[in-house]
């Protein structure tokens, strides 16, 4: 399930106020299994960090960032605890003129969860559903609660479900929704000590980095000898020419080609466990 995004773009001027919403603080969090059957549909120890091996596909080298659910469609897909909706929208998988397959990840939700007590120092978690049915049942902005049902599991190979066979792709992501993500940190640092420096057309970046964030959705990117800054865009959406506006999640995706990227996310039914989902 690789969702073929741009890397970075230059910051968008709207800006998504819901953005920044703060989740209220509460007692210790309750959690609740994505679906009934969550275990049994792992099919054993589940797919989470596996490195795909599949030779002239796009999945080929990519490491798996989530748990895959082998459940009916129209199994109901539940909230796992109370939180935001920060993304529900449908990005369609499609064929170029070509005939080449630009895999997406059909209707979409993300939500963001306030977690107490933290998860390794992190207050909260983002949840993510992918391959769902048409029938989504929450927008940007929704409060929800745990255990209430937010979509289905979508029909098998369906426009709906990005055409892929029909299953519950789940992930569990440390932090909030709007961060910046360890793994772009790493290579925009990386970039700039290397001989060539951190380029962004004619203009270069060197040396050592200093990163804030810009708004909303931006990540300002400073090198500290000097130079004029660089204004990114944590926005990011799929190739489909018809695609909703951007997911503003540009660090959410099915597979990752960065091993490191991997201990970004969290192993989903062991997070839930150790947390005593019912």
């Amino acid at each position: 399930m690789p969702h073929p995004l741009l890397l970075f773009c230059v910051a968008l001027p709207g800006l998504l106020a819901h953005a920044e919403q703060a989740l209220p603080p509460s007692a210790a969090t309750s959690f609740a299994w994505p679906c009934e059957g969550y275990l049994r549909g792992l099919r054993g120890r589940g797919s989470f960090g596996v490195l795909v091996r599949a030779a002239g596909t796009p999945f080929d080298r990519t490491y798996h960032l989530g748990e895959d659910l082998w459940l009916p469609a129209g199994t109901p897909v539940l909230a796992i605890a109370d939180g935001i909706v920060r993304y529900s929208a449908f990005s369609p998988t499609w064929t170029d003129a070509r005939g080449l397959v630009h895999w997406n990840l059909g209707n979409t939700i993300v939500l963001e969860h306030a977690v107490v007590p933290a998860e390794r120092g992190a207050r909260a978690v983002c949840s993510f559903y992918v391959h769902l049915g048409a029938d989504r049942r929450v927008a940007v902005g929704d409060r929800v609660r745990c255990g209430e049902r937010v979509g289905t599991i979508g029909a098998d190979r369906s426009e709906e479900n990005g055409r892929y066979p029909a299953h519950l792709h789940f992930g569990l992501h440390r932090g909030p929704y709007v961060q910046i993500p360890p793994t772009l940190t790493r290579e925009l640092r990386a970039a700039a000590r290397s001989a060539s420096g951190l380029r962004f057309g004619e203009h270069v970046l060197r040396g050592e980095l200093q990163l804030t964030r810009e708004r909303a959705t931006g990540l300002c990117v400073r090198a500290l000898d000097g130079g004029a800054p660089v204004v990114l865009s944590l926005l990011v959406g799929s190739t489909a020419p018809l695609d909703p506006p951007p997911d503003i999640m540009g660090w959410c995706e099915g597979y990752g080609r960065d091993p490191a990227v991997v201990r970004e996310w969290l192993r989903p039914s062991e997070f839930l466990r150790q947390r005593g989902a019912r």
